[in-house]
């Protein structure tokens, strides 16, 4: 279901992009000013300041790098550099250390030096007959940059350790095209991977693709994906490197039956959703993506990402207003009229998936298919199950749900005994059960009644033992398990429900107990 879905939404992507074959767009945050002899002129920042809110609904200014066409990236474990590399420690050989507030090309395993001895070596051998001036600057600067010799370069101080995190691009100046636009480059560029391609065709096998039903080449291997809190290499979603998942005598990914073709679109698909902030949120270590079967799904992605996590990435001011009337309806209770949206197709099928990383490969958690309309129907009803004062507004996000099943950090430590995270079976349980309104799972309710056992209150902040976000999470799992049952917040007087009426007994009884030993006990009957 899931491959199928993203080949279709690359389908729909593709009517939009124009990226040639062979080459992908990649995320790029600052722009390398070469001299014609070689040297770092200046280096730009060519990130987009946008206006975004955090997960406390506060305005802050976020930075969305430059998506630049280059050449396919590698998808080869281990070390092994790109055509036209963007990737700072190989292209300077250099780690920022922290401490002295400078460079270094030592590292415990020697990777930066053996990262920039294999950039040096596969781009020398690529600008090998190229003639222009961004080509000659270019191998110009590979053959004169000694990274022992620029620890203290100007240009990458000024960056500092902003280095280790971001992607570079080449060219002779502002304005100026950039290194893999070079027209000598991209045709010797595309002549390699002509050859390459003619070398796979000859040597495929081939079979009736499980997703495109037509007989095609099959992916021996899967393209990585860079997935958050996943291998800096990459994971893959599909994987098989062991005996033991092998059939049928086919070995690997031919295991699987997905064609080459297939696997590029879906891991292009997959590649975008990640990229782009509007197609994604984050809860825990579970990475949860979005998308719409529509060319575009922007505004769709965006309402439910803000009435999920509270986050929203840059949008066009129709979609913005539409989000806040979105959000208002929910926080006061009353479903937001989606045809009323002008931004928004109420009939569009939504897609919602959750996948954790599992060391070089993605696992998938949950995935979920429906119209946008019933998703934001049904996100109102997880608000008002939530609530448990009928005058509250206040909106109660998935990252609030995970705070409240979890060990209050005291001091900036937190219980040895207790998990640093939810069980993403939990938490994805309980995400499901709010996009589709079934039942919440037995273990946020056991959970939740664990964590009010066990904690307790300081003099700081006496809302850690019992709240109304922990309140309202009881009430959602009764109300879910007992749809047919009306429970109010208040005493219900036509309840004759005998262990409505015990329960109530019993809290009297309790209140009865501790007012008589003006709330010196330790413990009560309930105990």
């Amino acid at each position: 279901m899931l491959i199928n879905a993203l080949c279709e939404y690359e389908n729909l992507r593709e009517k939009t992009d124009s990226t040639p074959e062979g080459w992908e767009k990649q995320s790029v945050h600052y722009l390398i000013i070469l001299s014609s002899d070689g040297r770092i002129a200046n280096v730009l920042d060519i990130r987009t300041p946008y206006k975004a809110h955090d997960k406390k609904g506060r305005e802050k200014t976020a930075y969305k790098p430059k998506d630049v066409l280059l050449p396919k990236r590698t998808q080869k474990s281990g070390i092994g550099s790109n055509y036209v590399e963007h990737r700072a420690l190989y292209i300077f050989g250099l780690n920022y250390d922290k401490e002295s507030g400078k460079f270094t090309p030592e590292d415990k395993t020697d990777k930066a030096k053996k990262s920039h001895s294999a950039f040096v070596k596969h781009e020398l051998e690529f600008m090998n007959g190229l003639d222009s001036p961004v080509c000659n600057a270019y191998r110009s600067f590979i053959e004169s940059w000694v990274p022992e010799n620029e620890t203290e370069n100007p240009a990458l101080m000024k960056l500092g350790k902003n280095v280790e995190n971001a992607y570079f691009a080449f060219s002779l100046g502002v304005g100026k095209p950039y290194l893999q636009e070079d027209a000598q480059l991209k045709e010797k560029y595309n002549a390699i991977l002509s050859t390459e391609t003619k070398r796979q065709s000859e040597s495929a096998n081939t079979a009736v693709c499980g997703i495109l039903g037509q007989r095609l080449p099959i992916a021996r291997l899967h393209d990585k994906v860079t997935f958050p809190f996943g291998q800096p290499s990459g994971s893959q979603l599909v994987s098989m490197n062991d005996t033991a998942f092998e059939s049928y005598g086919k070995t690997q990914s031919y295991n699987s039956n997905v064609s080459e073709l297939a696997m590029k679109k879906y891991t292009s698909a997959l590649k975008y959703l990640l990229s782009d902030s509007a197609h994604h949120f984050i809860i825990g270590k579970m990475t949860v993506i979005l998308f719409a079967m529509k060319e575009n799904d922007t505004s769709e992605c965006n309402m439910i990402r803000k009435l999920t996590s509270g986050a929203q990435s840059a949008v066009d001011s129709v979609a913005e207003g539409d989000i806040k009337s979105a959000g208002e309806h929910i926080r006061s209770g009353v479903a937001p009229d989606t045809e009323q949206l002008e931004s928004v197709d109420k009939n569009a099928v939504f897609y919602i998936a959750g996948f954790t990383p599992n060391g070089p490969r993605i696992s998938q958690k949950f995935i979920l298919k429906d119209s946008f309309g019933n998703i934001v129907k049904n996100l109102q009803k997880h608000q008002d199950d939530l609530r448990i004062r009928e005058d509250s507004d206040r909106q109660i996000y998935f990252s609030g749900i995970k705070k409240e099943l979890l060990q209050p950090k005291k001091g900036g430590k937190s219980d040895k005994s207790s998990n640093d995270d939810v069980p993403p079976p939990v938490m994805s349980s309980i995400m499901h059960a709010a996009f589709t309104g079934s039942k919440y799972p037995d273990g946020m309710l056991a959970t939740v009644i664990e964590r009010i056992k066990r904690d307790s209150d300081d003099d700081k902040n006496k809302f850690i033992k019992l709240n109304d976000t922990r309140v309202g999470m009881i009430k959602a799992c009764l109300v879910r398990k007992h749809r047919e049952e009306v429970i109010t917040m208040s005493w219900n007087t036509e309840n004759k429900n005998p262990a409505y009426l015990c329960g109530g007994l019993f809290a009297i009884y309790e209140k009865i107990q501790r007012d008589s030993a003006e709330n010196t006990l330790n413990t009560t009957i309930k105990d």
